[in-house]
Order: C-alpha cells, then structure tokens, then sequence
C-alpha cells in the first residue's frame, strides 16, 4: 500500500505559494535541498511532474491543479485531529488586522477552519489598509497580515513572508463592455482606489503612468465595500491581488483601445506581536500554513 507524505505535500503547498524553495523551506524550517528531494519523491511516487517553471514563475503542470485541493484537505484533516485532540483546551482571544480585501475573500475559509478546530479561542477582527495596519501593529494587535512592496526586504522584527500574489486589472464590467467607459485612446483610464498608501493605488498610478496611458482618479473610498459598489455601478477599474479578487468581479486585459500593462506582483506577509500568546501563535502557525 502506497500513502502520501504530508511534509511533501506541504512542500508542494509553499512551493508553489512562495514561488521559490528557499522561501519553502525557510517557512517550513527545513533545507532547500530537502525541500527539493522531498518534491522529487512526491512526483516519483504519483509519476507525474507537479510543478514547472516558466516566465520567471512557477506553475502548476495538470497533474498539479488536479493534486492540490485534494493536498490541501489530507492537511486540513491532519491539523483538525491535532487540534480537537492534542490541544483541545486551547482558549483565549487574537486581534486580528487584515487589509479589507482579506476579509471578504482570501482569510474566512481559514478563519472558519481555525474557529472550528479551535472553538474556545475568540477571535477579533480589524479591517484597514496595509499602511495603518503595519502602523498600529505593537498597540492594537497580536497578529497583522499586510501587503508590502516585493522589493523591500522584510527587516522589521516579527514580519514573515506568507505568499507572493500577482496583482491584476478588475472590474465588474466584462472586457467588450468597457468600451463604452473609455472609447479613444486619448481618453483616461478611470479609476476606482483607496486613499494616498494604498499600495493597489500606488502601483496602478505607477504602472499607467510609466506607459503614458492616461488615466483619472473617478472614485476614491478608503471602504473595500464602497469600492466594489463604486465598480459595479460602472465608475472604473481597481486593481487587486489575485487570490482576494472577489466574485462579483473580474480581471480584464482592456479598457476600450487600451491594453492594460503588467502590474508584478506583491508580498503578503504576517507580523506576531512578541507576546505569550499561545492562541495567537497557534492561529499564525495556521495561517501560515495555509495561504
């Protein structure tokens, strides 16, 4: 009877998420030559190439895509049989920061996962941009999730790299319908941002601006709620990460005659306050193996 490593299988997960085996395996605590042995073997054993890299990324082969919710859930069941039975008297409350997108998309599978296999902890959620959460962190929290620049190295004490996300184009509108939002070349892009910080808005300005498309601001509200409302009544485009990009909207390419650029990509990173939490360090440790 063959069976599955769940230490590969997490070593696919954050390969992949991180986009790099150092990144893996200083997030699993491991070598990167293990990291990569362990990959080896997995993908001998199911005789199939899991990832490959292309485009400066790296990609799921199809065997890849069919592998890893399955992944994910054998990980899932482990973690929850630790929980309700190894430590099953863990309580106590987190305080939570995470930009407002994370709320409504990325962080409540995972939340609701925690909560379940955790029902004795309370957890107390903030919503805010990555700016003010990373500001207000040693007051108000014992564990923030944030976006950063990919270039900045992760200096401050207690900041971890969760994921690189790619950052995408989004609008409620499908792509031949914007056309009648901008319909000439030399008509602006409109755009639909949070306030000055917000690094979604610095990057879309940056970005547009470096390929002399012209562009203006139509909306700006610093609510996740009110931008996606402001989208969807056909004021303009956003731009998010990829994996928080909520249902009711989409990624498009084009804005009327203009091709939309590029945007890179940006690091999701987690702060812990250094504090004996025990919950809060159980809840980072579950995070972190899950996004």
């Amino acid at each position: 009877m063959q069976h599955l490593s769940l230490e590969a299988l997490r070593a696919f997960i954050s390969v992949y998420e991180l986009q790099s085996y150092t990144a893996a395996a200083q997030q699993l605590s491991r070598s990167q030559p293990a990291i990569s042995l362990q990959l080896q073997r997995l993908e001998e054993l199911l005789g199939s190439q899991l990832l490959q890299r292309s485009g400066g990324r790296i990609h799921l082969t199809e065997a890849g895509r069919e592998l890893w919710d399955q992944a994910k859930h054998l990980l899932n069941i482990n973690d929850q049989i630790f929980a309700k039975i190894a430590e099953p008297s863990l309580t106590g409350v987190v305080r939570l920061g995470i930009p407002s997108e994370f709320a409504s998309k990325l962080l409540p599978q995972v939340l609701g996962q925690f909560a379940q296999s955790y029902p004795h902890v309370t957890l107390s959620v903030t919503s805010a941009l990555s700016k003010e959460l990373l500001a207000q962190e040693q007051q108000q929290f014992d564990l923030v999730i944030a976006l950063k620049e990919p270039e900045k190295r992760l200096t401050r004490a207690g900041l971890v790299l969760l994921k690189q996300d790619s950052l995408v184009w989004v609008s409620s509108i499908a792509s031949n319908q914007l056309a009648a939002v901008t319909d000439s070349a030399a008509e602006a892009v409109p755009l639909v941002v949070a306030p000055e910080g917000c690094i979604y808005r610095r990057r879309a300005l940056q970005v547009l601006r470096q390929h002399t498309i012209p562009l203006r601001i139509s909306y700006t509200n610093a609510d996740f709620s009110g931008l996606t409302a402001a989208i969807d009544s056909g004021l303009g485009i956003t731009v998010l990460a990829q994996s928080t990009l909520p249902d009711n909207l989409i990624h498009v390419r084009h804005v009327g005659s203009h091709a939309l650029p590029e945007l890179g990509n940006v690091s999701v990173v987690m702060w812990q306050a250094d504090s004996d939490n025990p919950a809060a360090t159980q809840l980072a440790q579950f995070i972190q193996e899950r996004i």
